[in-house]
């Protein structure tokens, strides 16, 4: 062998040994593109998706607040509703001084309110048409100043004098506790009619004008109204037997609307099995017979 490839051979082999190499081994979890862990796959799928969570079992945040909102809706207006009903109350019981808004909740027992419905209340109760708001304090407002037979009367008159009608006893049962006794007392002075006020049996209170005079009637017409006898018939058959005599009571009240007539359609000519005469073609045409 070559002198100079042995010595060359034994300086490789010195260097080799003085100088201490260091090789790192290759790493389980180093990516590579020919091996598959599915333990590692589902691991880093599940790391992926931790945060993200399921949109559809999130709650629906837009329902939930319209929800709390309606809620919270019906809770200020029972609220109220029961603050009016109270004042109403103690408005018939003859205890008539105002009260404030803390004073009408510790009277209730209503001690859960939050701020928000306390700040509604604050706002909609000085609106609120049945009570009467002065110095910071509620009282009920009734339909009418009536406290006895005296104001019922003058109310009564007034209503007639303005052209305004009678008193529905609904409301004067607002004014006063005793409505009853204090028609009865008064009963030569005013007309009770019973009548309906939204599907609802009522009665309407009318001041009685003692000074009108109804015009005397003769007494033929007298007698012929007297003379007819309608107890054992019905409304019902009242009104058939008005129809076959030609009457009718609403027929001649109600306004007459004219019923327009729908348009004919004109109907289209039909056009006769005539031989058609070609005339002007005269004297172009040729006959090859």
């Amino acid at each position: 062998m070559d002198p100079e490839l042995l010595r060359q051979q034994k300086a490789f082999q010195k260097h080799a040994a003085t100088t201490v190499a260091v090789q790192n081994k290759p790493s389980a979890s180093s990516n590579s593109h020919t091996t598959y862990s599915s333990e590692a796959a589902k691991a880093k799928k599940k790391k992926s998706s931790g945060p993200s969570q399921n949109l559809s079992k999130l709650p629906d945040f837009d329902n939930f607040t319209s929800n709390s909102n309606a809620l919270s809706n019906a809770t200020n207006f029972s609220t109220m509703a029961k603050i009016v009903d109270y004042m109403k109350k103690r408005h018939l019981n003859q205890q008539q001084w105002p009260l404030t808004l803390q004073e009408m909740l510790d009277e209730l027992q209503i001690y859960d309110l939050s701020k928000r419905s306390l700040a509604f209340l604050h706002e909609a109760l000085p609106n609120n048409p049945r009570l009467i708001m002065e110095n910071d304090k509620f009282a009920f407002r009734p339909p009418y100043k009536i406290k006895g037979k005296t104001s019922l009367v003058a109310v009564a008159r007034k209503h007639y004098q303005d052209g305004k009608g009678g008193i529905l006893v609904s409301d004067l049962a607002e004014c006063v506790a005793n409505y009853d006794a204090l028609l009865q007392q008064v009963a030569a002075d005013v007309i009770v009619v019973p009548t309906q006020v939204n599907k609802k049996k009522d009665r309407v209170v009318f001041y009685n004008d003692k000074d009108f005079t109804f015009p005397e009637l003769e007494d033929d017409f007298k007698a012929l109204w007297r003379n007819v006898s309608v107890d054992h018939l019905d409304e019902k058959k009242i009104e058939e037997y008005l129809q076959k005599k030609g009457l009718d009571a609403m027929k001649d009240l109600t306004p007459k609307v004219r019923m327009q007539a729908p348009q004919k359609r004109k109907a289209a000519k039909r056009r006769l099995n005539q031989k058609v005469q070609n005339e002007h073609m005269d004297g172009v045409l040729e006959d090859y017979e």
